[in-house]
Parts: C-alpha cells; structure tokens; sequence
C-alpha cells in the first residue's frame, strides 16, 4: 500500500502526485496541513525527523525526499517508464552543462 503524506499546495508534494497519477498508482492520501504546523507535531516528527512534506509510506518502508520519491516509484513501478533509458539520449552533455555534471 501507498500512503502519502502531503501538503496540497506544496510543490513537492505536486511533483510526487503528479507521477502516482502519470503511473495510475493508487494511493492513500495523509494530508499535513503546514499553515497548522501538523508537520511539526510528534507523531509526524517520528514518521520524518526533518518535518517536511512529501513522505511516502510504502508497505511501512518510508521514503523522505521528493525527488527520491519520485525515483523510487519509477524503479519500484517501471511501467510506465518515466525517464529514458539512455538519459542523455545519445547527444552527450549539453553545453554548459559541464559544471553540473562531473
């Protein structure tokens, strides 16, 4: 089971409901309320001591990050794939982009 825990407005957490829905994954949603200060309150600190949104819950394995989310459910769900194969798509580096890539 998929649980996340979520801000609405949050962009974090949009990037991460934006793959469950590229995926069709169903989810269960556990909002945290931010302006009420939820992600602060213990019970949420024991689930993710940084006190941030998003958090997946899968099968009790927990998930901080958004951008590991998001990694996890492409390499856990490959169907459909959300990143190439061959990231850089056969051109090489773009240019600049010597400085973000070592």
């Amino acid at each position: 089971m998929l649980e996340l825990w979520h801000e609405w407005n949050s962009v974090h957490s949009f990037k991460v409901r934006i793959v469950l829905a590229e995926k069709k994954l169903a989810w269960t949603e556990r909002r945290v309320e931010l302006l009420r200060f939820e992600h602060l309150r213990p019970e949420y600190l024991r689930l993710n001591p940084n006190g941030v949104v998003p958090t997946l819950v899968h099968d009790g394995r927990v998930i901080l990050e958004s951008s590991l989310i998001c990694q996890y459910l492409d390499e856990t769900y490959p169907d459909p794939a959300l990143l190439p194969a061959d990231p850089m798509g056969g051109r090489g580096p773009a240019p600049g982009s010597s400085i973000l890539m070592t």
